[in-house]
């Protein structure tokens, strides 16, 4: 019996150096094809594209970067010298708590007084034992460059459990920001902290996710300890009140759609918050409990004009009005139920009931599970990626409409950004073009009124490009051309 003919269309696997056959050869005939230079260039340059813009060569590069990152920040500590804004504050108003100081009306370092929760005076009562106060600020500095490779290492691990795929130039934007180096491993900010735990949040929701399944335990069981991370990132600082929205409908989704169930997760988030604050909410005397809030949990105060980041565009009585902070509270709550509405709880895309039914299940059934068999919280496929775009978004509509963004602010949103980005949907060109404008208006000092402008287009341009985009839809991994 003769051979069979090999198909005219198949394509052979081949490795770069060795000879192949050709596509009409057959097995054993001898008949080679040998290496050329033309073939060989045409694989590097197919390479070196993918290193860019081919997601099956995201999971290649991420290692690598990680390595450079710990070397770019330990060149950082070593080369350049450290800036002191409000470590030295942070460790006196530790230093007057320690002594017995717990009327946060008296509590006040160099900068000014302390308007961080308890976890905030947890944590730098750490770092104080670590750095000798202010004696040995490089060991400080070791602690915040391990504390951006971590927080580091769980956004990769958030971006590749949205299966989204993300292409590698994504991640080499993570790396490219000077102003967020700075604010971890020259300048020591309590933020750095916060946005550790917000991500471990966002991980951890992802992994429930993942795991979840009709009836099972676990996801709820996961919920809570989501809750508990998430509260100690509130305890450190407020912004991750951001997070809140996103998180209170990812909960109720893993949790079933059971309304007592998701009130439960958030009860216990709360006694971990109360458990954090203790030392100062627990005391006999209501001065120091009643100072303690007002201070900690001052949603009226007054930001700085010269240090906006956002806002310069307008006139300082403008950026100092109360109707500019309700326009803006009022624009946040807008968008936030403009998303949830029409895309976070969309009939046909996630929850697979109408948006009436949803609202009916939660408030006449709160004690049963009401989930649709059909919600995206069951799929393998896009369950992480609708976490990881809910938390991230309802954080970035916060940021975009904040009364004020100081330069630390940056931390609060950056290891999202080149995510947020990718759901857009818009062109590489243009994505990398925001992200460069985005740049360029944190790395200028002092803001302009033309970096704010550029900044607040940005931040927009981006959330609705979110609107209007289908990140959850599937795309197709792009090949090389055979």
């Amino acid at each position: 019996m003769s051979e069979p003919i090999a198909d005219s269309n198949e394509v052979h696997p081949k490795k770069l150096g060795e000879e192949i056959l050709e596509p009409n050869d057959t097995a054993g005939s001898g008949l080679v094809h040998p290496f050329t230079w033309s073939e060989f260039a045409s694989d590097t340059i197919w390479s070196i594209k993918s290193l860019f813009n081919n997601p099956d060569f995201s999971g290649l590069v991420v290692f690598p970067l990680w390595i450079a990152e710990s070397i770019i920040n330990e060149t950082i500590i070593l080369k350049v010298p450290y800036t002191e804004i409000d470590y030295s504050t942070y460790m006196q108003q530790i230093d007057q708590i320690e002594k017995g100081q717990l009327d946060y009306s008296k509590v006040v370092g160099d900068t000014g007084p302390i308007v961080y929760p308890g976890g905030y005076v947890w944590i730098y009562s750490w770092m104080k034992f670590i750095t000798d106060g202010t004696d040995d600020l490089r060991a400080g500095q070791e602690v915040f460059r391990f504390l951006y490779l971590g927080t580091l290492l769980l956004i990769f691990v958030c971006y590749f459990l949205t299966n989204s795929q993300i292409k590698p130039y994504s991640f080499y934007l993570l790396l490219l920001s000077k102003r967020l180096h700075s604010i971890y491993v020259l300048r020591l900010f309590n933020d750095c902290f916060a946005t550790f735990f917000s991500v471990a949040t966002i991980l951890t929701l992802q992994v429930a996710a993942k795991v979840k399944k009709p009836g099972e335990r676990v996801a709820f069981f996961l919920c809570l300890f989501a809750a508990d991370l998430l509260a100690v990132a509130i305890s450190i600082k407020m912004n991750a009140l951001l997070y809140l929205p996103g998180f209170l409908l990812i909960t109720y989704f893993l949790c079933d759609e059971n309304l007592v169930k998701t009130l439960l997760v958030s009860f216990f988030g709360l006694v971990i918050e109360i458990g954090m604050n203790s030392k100062f909410l627990f005391t006999q005397d209501s001065e120091i409990r009643n100072q303690f809030i007002a201070n900690a949990f001052n949603f009226d105060h007054q930001f700085l004009y010269e240090w906006t980041v956002n806002w310069k565009f307008l006139p300082e009585e403008i950026f100092s009005a109360k109707s500019f902070q309700y326009l803006l509270l009022s624009g946040h709550v807008a968008f936030l139920l403009l998303f949830l509405f029409r895309r976070w709880i969309d009939q046909k895309s996630i929850t697979g009931k109408s948006v009436s039914l949803f609202l009916q299940d939660a408030i006449l059934r709160p004690h049963r599970n009401t989930i649709n068999p059909g919600n995206i919280i069951f799929s393998r496929a896009n369950s992480a990626n609708f976490v990881m775009w809910v938390m991230t978004l309802s954080n970035l509509i916060g940021v975009l409409f904040s009364r004020s963004l100081h330069y630390q602010f940056l931390c609060w949103y950056f290891f999202s950004l080149p995510y947020l980005l990718h759901t857009t949907g818009l062109p590489a060109i243009v994505t990398i073009g925001l992200f460069a404008a985005h740049e360029w208006c944190w790395d200028t000092f002092p803001a302009t009124a033309q970096t704010s402008f550029t900044l607040v287009v940005v931040l927009t341009i981006i959330v609705v490009a979110n609107y209007f985009s289908n990140p959850l839809q599937k795309k197709e991994v792009s090949k090389k051309s055979e």
